[in-house]
């Protein structure tokens, strides 16, 4: 879509400013909402389910128009995309450490989701301006990072681009809160833990990326996540990122880190770090542990009323609860109340 084209959206309505990416799957937009309310930010970053390759522009230059032939399997990436897309807004909804996902929706013959335009420096360039962190600094900013990703877990996906320029700081009630960001590429699994949807390729940032994701992740698997979060922390007390994981030893590791981090820190890293998943930490839970209390941290606060209203229109208009049930219920628990 081309700048200043309108997209009406499911809470607003979107203002495209430019495009900021282009692949297989769609494309990805900044935009400014048209009618701003309560909580809405400056600028959003919108998500389009465009195949370029399959489908068109329709002659207002918004609707895509796919051929008849090619319109099944479109249509079934699509609802795929729109299945990932409510699984993010569920678990942003829940976890004031991940970026929020504001609206989803269905138009011009396709899906979009929408999310929060974060604007703050990334962990990356944090590190890089003050040298290389403390044990205590550490763990205070990437505790609620881990909280982030173990809600992600908990919904059976995986983020997969976990690193320090996928962290960003926003600013949050005077302070500067860490956000895990870059929601595109996170995997989703159903109920038997196999992938819902095979991207066409994964992205592998040298150092952060586990030996699996070179090749094709299939089914769910917490320790790619794991690997890449303490690759963060070895990021975060060295300045430095880890060579390639296929070629990463204990011995590089150890190099890596200060002389004076405490032998079992080291050890559950070079734990989190092996090459092989199956020997590898298994939770994040489990990495907590290891690392002797890897808690604490400043979270943003999620605005409860607001919360649960999105959150429950959100269910209702996804049929997950007849209208018949809900009312049942209320009449139940008003029944209940007054006994």
């Amino acid at each position: 879509m081309t700048p200043h084209t309108i997209v009406r959206g499911g809470k607003n309505e979107y203002c495209i400013l430019s495009c900021i990416r282009r692949d297989g799957m769609g494309y990805t937009y900044i935009a400014e909402p048209v009618n701003r309310h309560k909580g809405l930010p400056n600028k959003v970053v919108i998500r389009e389910h465009f195949m370029p390759h399959c489908s068109e522009r329709g002659t207002d230059g918004i609707t895509v128009v796919t051929p008849e032939e090619i319109a099944p399997t479109v249509e079934n990436c699509r609802t795929i995309f729109e299945k990932c897309s409510r699984v993010r807004f569920e678990i942003s909804s829940i976890s004031p450490s991940v970026i929020s996902v504001i609206d989803i929706f269905n138009a011009n013959n396709t899906f979009y989701y929408v999310v929060e335009f974060l604007d703050g420096i990334t962990f990356e360039e944090y590190v890089k301006q003050k040298g290389p962190l403390s044990w205590e600094e550490t763990r205070e900013l990437l505790s609620p990072i881990f909280d982030a990703v173990k809600i992600m877990h908990s919904r059976r996906s995986i983020h997969t681009e976990i690193q320090p320029r996928h962290i960003r700081f926003v600013h949050h009630k005077g302070e500067y809160i860490p956000v895990l960001f870059s929601l595109y590429a996170s995997l989703h699994f159903n109920e038997e833990e196999r992938q819902m949807w095979a991207l066409p390729i994964m992205t592998c940032e040298t150092g952060f990326a586990p030996p699996e994701q070179y090749g094709n992740i299939e089914n769910f698997t917490p320790q790619t996540d794991i690997y890449a979060l303490a690759a963060t922390i070895v990021f975060a007390l060295s300045g430095k990122k880890l060579p390639d994981s296929r070629v990463v030893t204990e011995k590089i590791i150890r190099a890596t880190l200060p002389p004076a981090l405490p032998e079992n820190t080291v050890q559950a890293l070079i734990h989190a770090l092996h090459p092989d998943i199956a020997q590898r930490t298994a939770s994040v839970s489990a990495f907590r542990d290891e690392l002797r209390e890897f808690y604490g941290g400043r979270r943003r606060e999620i605005d409860d009323d607001e919360h649960y209203e999105s959150v429950w229109k959100e269910i209702l208009n996804q049929d997950r609860i007849p209208l018949a049930i809900v009312g049942v219920a209320i009449i139940a628990a008003l029944f209940i109340f007054f006994m």
